[in-house]
């Protein structure tokens, strides 16, 4: 026996490829959810957009790797078109890039399908509130991965110069077109190369053309 989430009762369009897998969830979310709620099943990203246009639904939640879909892209439409929409991803990709960019693209939670049927009871409860869920066994991924952004992050000025770097630019031409002196421009290049854990100008410049920065 599920106890029933504590939310009103809601419209759910549930998105996964995988028609069992599906047609269980969907089992499991009617058993959680409060009486007079439903749950409707797209198996693609296209069929979910037709449907979002015509109903009335308070939560989307969506498998992350759908064959030929672009799932974020689609959690971004949610996002931009239903304001109010929450969007809940349940996957098996669990790397804290994943979680991180769903996040950043308006997704409110984020499960791994590892979890028990109280994680999904306490994700509906939660994103309802307006608050952000991540599964348990996820959420130190996403910690370890802050945490690490954080101890790697360039500054706004470093970047401008890795990106001079990058353009092929000497430590002389730096200095003049950002107005500091050489001696500045090499502290600012050891301290690149030391928060990137790289050792060397042309490793400098593989990195930035490798993340897109010039």
């Amino acid at each position: 026996m599920h106890n029933t989430a504590e939310i009103a009762a809601s419209d759910i369009l549930l998105i996964d490829d995988h028609i069992l897998v599906a047609e269980g969830f969907k089992e499991l979310l009617l058993k959680i959810l409060p009486p007079g709620s439903k749950v409707d099943i797209c198996f693609s990203v296209d069929k979910a957009r037709m449907n979002l246009q015509g109903g009335s639904y308070r939560f989307v939640i969506t498998d992350l790797m759908i064959p030929g879909q672009d799932v974020l892209e689609f959690i971004t439409y949610c996002r931009k078109t239903f304001k109010n929409i929450i969007i809940i991803v349940i996957t098996g990709v669990v790397d804290a890039n994943s979680i991180r960019a769903c996040l950043a693209a308006g997704a409110n939670g984020y499960l791994s399908k590892a979890i028990e049927p109280r994680d999904v009871k306490l994700a509906l409860e939660y994103t309802y509130l307006g608050k952000k869920f991540i599964s348990n066994d996820l959420s130190g991924k996403l910690a370890d991965s802050i945490l690490s952004a954080e101890n790697t992050a360039l500054t706004a000025k470093e970047m401008e110069i890795l990106r001079l770097i990058a353009a092929g630019k000497g430590t002389k031409v730096i200095a003049e077109i950002l107005f500091i002196s050489p001696i500045t421009v090499m502290t600012h290049k050891r301290n690149i190369l030391r928060k990137l854990n790289l050792h060397s100008a042309t490793e400098l410049v593989k990195y930035a053309y490798d993340n897109n920065l010039v």
